[in-house]
């Protein structure tokens, strides 16, 4: 009986398969020629499973006659069948794109992400979400328009996903707020990111002495620095910065060493004593005294605020960085998939206290 019905299953898949191929071979239909495609191949598509039908069908995705009735059985049927139809059919129905963008399975989301017909409702449902996969697919899809508010969510979402972050800073657009991912740049993009915040902060004209540390917190690096201990560093740095630690650990295990340095220079940490963390938090630097001359040379050449700024963005913790996606939705005609988005966003916390603003 077994044999039987997989003999069966064969003749269908063959039968469909000759359906198919004879469908793809016209780029336009007569309505009638349609009509009974929809017919026999439909019939076929609910006696197969999903696993005989994707190699068959998946081209169908790609027609722009595809029948509806024929994508939303692909739909049904799940699977690779599933995921080729939200990435490439004409036919299914916005509705559908909605929903599964929003709370949807993420591989299907995923799928969505990677569509060139993307609205701005979907772009929000897919920005609000949280798995990685789905944020690298919509920022990697250079047909998706990503305006402002977009911006700012994949970037939340990139401080903790380096990944994703080199994607958008690949991606190079006009208003990515980039210090936010200064973690995936290149030597060469961090100097220039830091160029341009001390720039900014030699453009505002106001004497700024240079940040101290108090004793105390320094006394705590040091004892921590001499000890190897690590998570103590971070924990400090952490509760100064008020950030997550996690954050924290990414600026000082980075083995180019400039966040580490600029997050020194902003908590006004001396530069016997920074020096000293440079080089315990990486054999790499320690081992490179040219590394260490350049490390030395950043934290003197940039301004407190410059410094501050950078770190602020790299932990994502500014003050007003809720107000500012709020104010993006607004500046972006406030359409409701935005307010969703803006709902379902994490709340900042705040860093750096007062040095940070911009």
């Amino acid at each position: 009986m077994q044999g039987n019905n997989s003999s069966r299953r064969k003749a269908e898949a063959e039968a469909l398969r000759a359906i198919v191929d004879q469908f793809l071979s016209r780029e336009t239909h007569p309505a009638r020629d349609v009509e009974q495609f929809e017919r026999l191949a439909g019939g076929l598509i609910d006696l197969l499973g999903a696993e005989h039908l994707a190699e068959i069908v998946l081209p169908l995705c790609h027609h722009a006659e595809t029948p509806p009735s024929i994508v939303a059985r692909l739909l049904d049927k799940g699977a690779d069948c599933a995921k080729a139809a939200f990435e490439f059919a004409c036919g299914v129905s916005a509705a559908d794109v909605r929903a599964t963008a929003e709370h949807g399975p993420a591989e299907h989301a995923a799928a969505i992400a990677r569509r060139g017909d993307l609205d701005r409702d979907i772009v929000a449902a897919l920005a609000a979400r949280p798995e990685p996969h789905v944020l690298c697919a919509l920022a990697a899809n250079a047909d998706a328009h990503l305006d402002s508010l977009a911006l700012r969510l994949l970037v939340r979402a990139a401080r903790d996903d380096l990944a994703l972050a080199r994607i958008l800073l690949d991606r190079g657009a006009a208003d990515l707020d980039a210090e936010s991912l200064f973690l995936a740049a290149t030597r060469d993009e961090r100097a220039a990111l830091t160029l341009e915040a001390c720039r900014d902060a030699l453009a505002a004209g106001r004497y700024e002495p240079p940040a101290r540390a108090d004793a105390d917190f320094e006394a705590r690096l040091d004892a921590a620095t001499f000890s190897g201990d690590q998570d103590a560093i971070i924990s400090l740095f952490t509760d100064a910065l008020d950030c997550r630690k996690g954050r924290v650990r990414a600026i000082v295990v980075d083995p180019g060493g400039e966040p580490l340095a600029l997050t020194l220079s902003a908590l006004g940490v001396s530069e016997p004593a920074a020096v000293r963390v440079l080089l315990s938090a990486d054999p790499r630097v320690s081992h490179d005294p040219v590394r260490v001359r350049a490390l030395r040379a950043l934290m003197r050449s940039t301004p407190p605020a410059a410094a501050a700024r950078i770190v602020a963005a790299m932990t994502g913790a500014t003050r007003h960085e809720q107000d500012a996606l709020r104010r993006a939705a607004a500046r972006d005609a406030g359409a409701p998939g935005w307010r969703k988005a803006v709902s379902r966003a994490p709340q900042a916390r705040p860093a750096i206290k007062d040095a940070q603003e911009r």
